[in-house]
């Protein structure tokens, strides 16, 4: 997967280089409501609950035709959801911060609406426990797809969207120097998402 990210950055880039038209640089951001997918069998209080995750980032979009196009983001995202710990009962301090790298295509329908789907990169950066552990590494990075549609009010698009991991995930939470706590879950989360372009070339 670095490597599909990496050629389609330098793809860009060539683009870039030849001079051709249609190229857009926005910002975003988004609030989503994240609700994942419980896949473990422990009572629900242990389980990850559900929460608010905000994100902002940057992307690099190129117009193929008038009413298509397709998008490069980078984003920042942190995600606070609630969470006991199995053996001690305590309330954890989740805190899992990420860089996101997602891959997007613009279809647009009737005038002013349009569709989107894409996948996203999604690399935690902190939050998680990567010390020695009797238990397997957390899964970094993971994977999710996405599907939503968008309305375009003069520069400014307004989208919301639906956004799932294509398989469970263990992710290993830190709760102090030498200990963690385990969860499996499947991101699932619903957003909405303001673009707005600052430099077309």
């Amino acid at each position: 997967m670095r490597k599909l990210v990496l050629t389609t950055f330098i793809l860009a880039a060539c683009f870039v280089a030849q001079g051709q038209k249609g190229f857009e640089l926005s910002i975003n951001s988004k609030l989503g409501y994240y609700f994942p997918a419980n896949t473990e069998r422990h009572p629900s209080e242990l389980f990850v609950s559900n929460a608010f995750s905000p994100a902002a980032g940057i992307s690099l979009g190129y117009n193929f035709f008038k009413s298509t196009g397709v998008s490069l983001g980078l984003e920042y995202a942190h995600l606070s959801p609630d969470k006991k710990d199995l053996f001690s009962g305590e309330n954890l301090d989740v805190k899992w911060q990420s860089v996101n790298i997602p891959l997007n295509v613009r279809q647009g329908i009737w005038r002013n609406l349009y569709l989107t789907a894409g996948v996203t990169l999604v690399r935690q950066i902190k939050g998680y426990y990567d010390g020695v552990s009797a238990f397997s590494q957390q899964k970094i990075p993971e994977y999710n797809w996405q599907a939503g549609m968008g309305w375009k009010i003069q520069n400014l698009s307004i989208s919301m969207q639906f956004s799932r991991g294509f398989s469970s995930v263990d992710k290993r939470i830190k709760v102090s120097e030498n200990s963690s706590s385990g969860v499996t879950v499947r991101h699932r989360e619903i957003f909405l998402k303001l673009e707005y372009p600052l430099w077309k070339f």
